[in-house]
């Protein structure tokens, strides 16, 4: 072959190699060691097109026996936090805060996650972006991460997704579809309410049908220092009627006027699905045959 050819064609051939490392990297940059932990940005896409909606997330892979903290982070602890430095007309919802466990330690119960955890957001693209130019995406994390002892930490991410005519999916794609599916479903309209009498809180959810005929459920509550951390005793009446009572937060002031929940309901196949609402809360109820 003469060698000018050669030349073009190793020439091609880095190019094209080059350009598929950047594909590939542009949704999700590697894995950056950290405080007990490995961090990165991700997104469900590769390239984007001008106005279409997609998810970001931050992954973190925890160090065995580590974890950071939900919403509402427990007894103790803080929940982790995003700052974003965007294009302009481009929109981002706040954290889409998947089903959180509870991490007991010594006689604190706290809330969070530990392994292998994506946080998600929702990121609009301007309508105006152009085609053939790149998104650029940066992003400020800030959490705390707990074992026997506290640290915070920090991270600078980044993203460039590139803006092509018709969008297309990233490796990671899957990865989000898991962490959507345990971000509790938000549920609109339901009867019920909140109250407390001199050492608890108690809550009573009318037409739960959501909670019918499943092998266990789990209360936490998404408004801080209500209740206490510790797991939540639940009755579920045969006309559909949810009932908790809990012993109060040792930080109780007083019950808001809406008190917020997310409940995880475990069926009998071993899948489990959740929920938030919020009910309306009373600090002068008086007592009720219907009180659990």
């Amino acid at each position: 072959m003469h060698p000018a050819r050669t030349l073009a064609s190793a020439a091609a051939t880095a190019l094209a190699a080059a350009l598929a490392l950047l594909s590939s990297t542009s949704s999700s940059a590697a894995l950056q060691q950290q405080l007990h932990a490995r961090v990165t940005l991700q997104a469900d896409h590769a390239a984007v097109q001008p106005g279409q909606t997609l998810h970001l997330g931050l992954r973190i892979v925890h160090d065995a026996g580590w974890h950071t903290y939900w919403i509402n982070p427990g007894d103790s602890g803080l929940a982790t936090r995003f700052d974003w430095q965007l294009p302009n007309g481009t929109s981002v919802s706040g954290i889409r805060w998947p089903y959180p466990e509870r991490l007991p330690f010594g006689p604190l119960t706290n809330f969070g996650y530990s392994n292998d955890l994506l946080l998600p957001v929702t990121l609009t693209v301007p309508a105006s972006a152009k085609v053939g130019e790149r998104l650029p995406l940066r992003l400020r994390a800030r959490w705390l991460i707990c074992a026997d002892i506290c640290i915070p930490d920090e991270a600078q991410l980044a993203i460039d997704l590139p803006i092509e005519a018709k969008p297309r999916a990233s490796a990671q794609a899957a990865d989000f579809e898991k962490a959507l599916a345990r971000v509790p479903r938000p549920l609109s309209n339901v009867q019920g309410h909140a109250w407390r009498d001199a050492t608890h809180v108690a809550a009573q959810i009318q037409n739960a049908t959501w909670a019918k005929d499943v092998a266990r459920i789990e209360v936490f509550p998404l408004t801080p220092q209500v209740v206490a951390s510790q797991s939540i005793e639940t009755r579920l009446s045969s006309d559909g009627t949810l009932r908790f009572r809990h012993v109060a937060s040792d930080a109780f002031d007083r019950m808001p006027e809406r008190v917020s929940w997310v409940i995880g309901v475990y069926g009998r196949d071993g899948a489990m699905r959740s929920v938030e609402f919020s009910v309306p809360g009373d600090d002068a109820r008086a007592p009720s045959p219907s009180r659990p």
